[in-house]
């Protein structure tokens, strides 16, 4: 049969292994909660009756805010019994954000289900075209951002969807040669990644859902010792996190299983990659998508000793392509923006043609990353086009600086700004959080860099912060915000 629905998916597991449990809580305050495949689908059920009773019609757009709660998963799936589309919205955005969020997409409704479950009309149903530019089969609605009045909102289709995380499990499966049966979410429910490398993703590979305890400064040390507990066999991490498991995380006694571990999200310092392997013994691979994409479409290699390669490897299912700054494709190794194309690309950001037009060359998708590439066809990430700066004739990113002070030991966070002099012309600057007692200033640091990278692509100032970078919900760095707080900071210490 051909199953291009994800509730389709979820009916049929409820059918075939009515009793294996598809959701299992370690997290407060559900710990001890396990929910079967027959328990989801029923409860999915109960909610599509109780939204329809709430005067939810068919096809609606409705506004979901996202919780490690119980009845999350179980909701998409009452939505999608309605053939509406969910709207993903972190609790954690700001008034503007959602404000900007909200009148952009014109949800039908708003539904929590943290502390309880609640459903608010938000549009009148004399309104019921107003979403008749959403596609059929929409499953999903994610914001990639929404508050600079440059709104990109992806439709996830649920045919894309599917096809793009069958092609995700199945590279996973040629890296380790089975498929998953625990798969552990270490990470706070934000947004579309966290939901669709972990329940989506254990739904199409028949795995279970373990939610463990957050990662955060009290699980890490013990966090290897819950993950064997549950013989977790695959798990996904973002740098930042893993960093914190590099500085205070125990390593691994006794597992029975070994877990494939993948970062994604942000560029992994190759520093970071290997200080994990080497702590922990277990390989880490660097895996690289965008939601425009769907999934990840890279998922790195392993070499001969079962250890991560920084590279993030040849793309699964996809096509790619360079293209140099003067818009010319490069053939066999080199650099250049990443394109993409294939099944799975995205017709367009939802409501917003200028950013829809500005995203494709072609039938390219602009990625709006540097790589490079050998002559094998693999892959490696070089940093975000947009994160340059033109340092006295070089383009230098702000991810090679960044990634260049991970590689000082005693450095916990780092974020490059771009700073533009008086005189005209940019520099960089850079913020630093220092591990405790590292015994580490400002210009050590600054010292190093100009010795790693040479002084044209060293940083021009570089200060100390105390408290964690503002980040998104996927953890990547808020570089806006990181702008705001390098500005405040310079105002106080000039």
């Amino acid at each position: 049969a051909n199953m291009m629905n994800l509730l389709d998916i979820y009916t049929a597991l409820a059918r075939e292994r009515p009793d294996e449990p598809a959701l299992i809580f370690e997290r407060e305050p559900y710990v001890g909660i396990r929910l079967s495949w027959a328990q989801l689908a029923a409860r999915g059920e109960e909610l599509s009756l109780r939204l329809a009773a709430a005067g939810i019609s068919r096809q609606s757009l409705c506004a979901v805010e996202l919780a490690d709660h119980p009845d999350t998963l179980p909701l998409l799936l009452g939505i999608w019994r309605l053939a509406g589309t969910a709207l993903l919205v972190d609790p954690k955005w700001g008034v503007s954000v959602r404000r900007s969020v909200y009148s952009h997409s014109r949800p039908d409704a708003f539904i929590t289900v943290d502390p309880e479950f609640t459903v608010s009309l938000l549009t009148d149903s004399s309104s019921k075209d107003e979403h008749s530019d959403l596609p059929d089969g929409a499953a999903l609605l994610a914001y990639t951002s929404g508050s600079t009045g440059d709104p990109k909102a992806i439709v996830i289709p649920h045919d894309r969807l599917l096809t793009a995380i069958y092609a995700a499990a199945a590279a996973i499966v040629r890296h380790r040669g089975v498929a998953p049966k625990y798969i552990a979410c270490s990470m706070r429910l934000s947004g579309y990644g966290v939901l669709i490398l972990h329940y989506m993703w254990a739904a199409c590979a028949g795995a279970t859902v373990v939610v463990l305890p957050e990662l955060n400064l009290q699980t890490a040390p013990g966090y290897w010792h819950t993950v064997a507990d549950h013989d977790i066999e695959q798990i996904f991490l973002v740098p930042p996190l893993i960093e914190l498991l590099n500085q205070v995380g125990a390593p691994p006694q006794r597992m029975r299983k070994v877990p494939t571990c993948i970062s994604g999200s942000a560029p992994l310092s190759q520093r970071t990659q290997q200080e994990f392997q080497r702590r922990f013994g277990l390989g880490l691979l660097n895996a690289y998508g965008l939601t425009e994409s769907m999934c990840p479409s890279f998922f790195g290699e392993y070499d001969e000793r079962g250890m991560g390669r920084d590279t993030v490897g040849t793309p699964a299912l996809l096509k790619a392509q360079l293209r140099d700054r003067n818009g010319t494709v490069v053939e066999g190794a080199g650099e250049g923006e990443l394109e993409l194309s294939g099944p799975t690309v995205f017709d367009g950001y939802y409501r917003n043609t200028h950013a829809t037009e500005a995203a494709f060359h072609g039938c390219w998708l602009r990625t709006g990353d540097l790589f490079r590439r050998d002559e094998q066809g693999r892959y490696w990430i070089v940093g975000r086009l947009k994160n340059v700066v033109m340092k006295g004739g070089h383009s230098v990113y702000l991810d090679e600086v960044e990634s260049a002070a991970f590689e000082i030991d005693g450095i916990h966070e780092v974020a490059g700004v771009p700073l533009h002099l008086p005189a005209g012309g940019e520099d960089i600057g850079l913020l630093v959080r220092f591990v405790p007692n590292s015994g580490l200033t400002c210009d050590v640091v600054a010292a190093e860099l100009r010795q790693r990278l040479g002084a044209h692509r060293a940083p021009r100032r570089v200060i100390q912060i105390t408290h964690a970078l503002p980040r998104t919900g996927s953890e990547k760095l808020d570089r806006q915000r990181v702008v705001e707080m390098w500005r405040s900071l310079v105002s106080l210490n000039s």
